[in-house]
């Protein structure tokens, strides 16, 4: 994994998700990555949206995918919190639209490890697609999510999609 993350992973596409191709996200058990569920993101941008656990208020983290990496653009948040960022990154900002904090950032990864829970309300929305996946479906678990370009397979050579 390349960066950290803070307590969660989460997401609104940036100018450069527009020139992105289709990408298939793969969510899977965590550490032992038995696959759980494929989502299309035609344009390759989602978003990962929670309730953060210590305020009880909802977080947005955005991201696009670039080859076979996650790229977070954006982090949005009403009240800071633990794991949180606290300035902006080298490159990024940190602004008030209201009374949203915006932390924009090119932080790459891997692979996103999480660790959901019900309670927090845990949604992956594909840029474009009115349908958010529930990522608690599978239970109070750690998850990972990973992307590889291209559309989803199915059928005898895939998992299925959601």
């Amino acid at each position: 994994m390349r960066g950290r993350l803070g307590i969660g992973a989460l997401l609104v596409p940036s100018l450069a998700a527009a020139a992105a191709g289709p990408a298939c996200l793969a969510v899977a058990s965590h550490p032992d990555g038995a696959p759980l569920a494929q989502v299309e993101a035609e344009r390759g941008a989602f978003t990962i949206s929670y309730v953060h656990s210590v305020t009880r208020t909802p977080v947005e983290e955005r991201f696009r995918t670039d080859g076979p990496a996650i790229v977070e653009t954006e982090m949005r948040f009403r009240r800071h919190g633990p794991g949180l960022p606290t300035e902006a990154d080298a490159g990024g900002s940190w602004r008030r639209e209201g009374d949203v904090y915006v932390v924009t950032m090119e932080r790459r990864f891997d692979a996103i490890p999480i660790r959901v829970h019900a309670d927090q309300q845990w949604r992956l929305s594909v840029d474009g697609d009115p349908r958010p996946v529930n990522l608690a479906q599978w239970g109070n678990r750690a998850i990972a999510l990973s992307a590889r370009p291209g559309p989803c397979l199915t059928g005898p050579t895939g998992y299925g999609a959601r």
